[in-house]
């Protein structure tokens, strides 16, 4: 059945008349007749009652009207949909990114995104390394924010920030009073380390392997800001990103490792071919580096 057959069945119903919908649909009369003729043939029925001095629908053809403006309000949504969808209006935009990027970044990044973009569904996942870049090279998410991914599973990668990592301990631990912390002063410390598969664990691990020096029994958890919280009780002590230090706990301090220094890059991971939500994706990496940009200019002004 062609749509416009219906789209002038409608117009006539409307407009009582067929030469007013020829008018209103900018047709020649015969071809709003030769429609309304086609469309007859397919249905076998009468739609019109043409002995009357104005025309009026048959019964047939007030059923027809019922359903014919319910499909075309359907096409008139979908044509919609899809160009919103090609404007990047509406859609689902999937993000996988890490802690600590989530924490310090993604409340302001919503914030003008959402006023943006008040159509696209978006699902946050705050998820391991490893499990970002799993996901995106699954095309599970849309966007990832993480540490650099493998080279040969088909991602690209662009650099929002360097993160260093420090030390976070207890205000009144021993170590405090120590001009210089090595990694050899932290054989006898709790270490208190995320979960694998981690990079910023993978990291700490690599480097006591590197000293020779062992880590010390350890308490796993998988969030950083319950780290945070467990030094503040006294219970150990942390390496993690200076970002997830901030702010930084009552009753805690940072301390720089003089014999070691490590910055991790995190960036935005993409598929190398671009996806079909690619004006939301560059929409929503764009707002990253702004606040990202911003936050930094704000720390470092007086």
């Amino acid at each position: 059945m062609d749509l416009r057959h219906l789209q002038t069945f409608k117009t006539i119903a409307e407009e009582g008349s067929f030469v007013l919908a020829a008018e209103k649909l900018q047709y020649a009369q015969s071809t709003i007749t030769l429609q309304i003729q086609q469309l007859e043939e397919e249905l076998r029925s009468e739609l019109f009652d043409r002995q009357r001095k104005k025309i009026q629908l048959t019964r047939a053809g007030r059923t027809l009207l019922t359903h014919a403006i319910q499909v075309l309000n359907q096409v008139e949504q979908m044509q919609q949909d899809l160009q919103d969808l090609a404007e990047g209006e509406s859609g689902h935009l999937r993000v996988g990114l890490i802690e600590p990027i989530a924490s310090a970044y993604l409340g302001d990044v919503l914030s003008s995104f959402c006023e943006r973009y008040p159509k696209v569904q978006l699902t946050i996942e705050v998820l391991s390394t490893i499990t970002v870049h799993d996901k995106a090279a699954a095309g599970e998410i849309d966007l990832g924010i993480s540490t650099p991914p493998p080279t040969n599973v088909g991602l690209s990668f662009e650099p929002l920030l360097t993160e260093p990592l420090v030390l976070l301990i207890p205000e009144h631990h021993p170590l405090q009073q120590q001009e210089s912390i090595c990694l050899h002063n932290l054989q006898d410390e709790r270490i208190l380390l995320t979960n694998p598969p981690c990079a910023y664990r993978t990291a700490i691990e690599q480097a006591f392997m590197a000293q020779g020096t062992n880590l010390a029994a350890s308490i796993e958890i998988g969030s950083l800001p319950v780290i945070k919280q467990v030094v503040q009780r006294g219970l150990g002590v942390a390496i993690m990103p200076r970002l997830a230090s901030r702010p930084l706990p009552a009753g805690t301090l940072i301390k720089t490792l003089e014999d070691w220094s490590l910055h991790l890059p995190i960036g935005l991971i993409k598929k190398a071919v671009p996806l079909a939500q690619g004006k939301t994706v560059a929409a929503l990496s764009m707002l990253f580096k702004q606040v990202i940009a911003q936050q930094a200019h704000e720390n470092v002004t007086p």
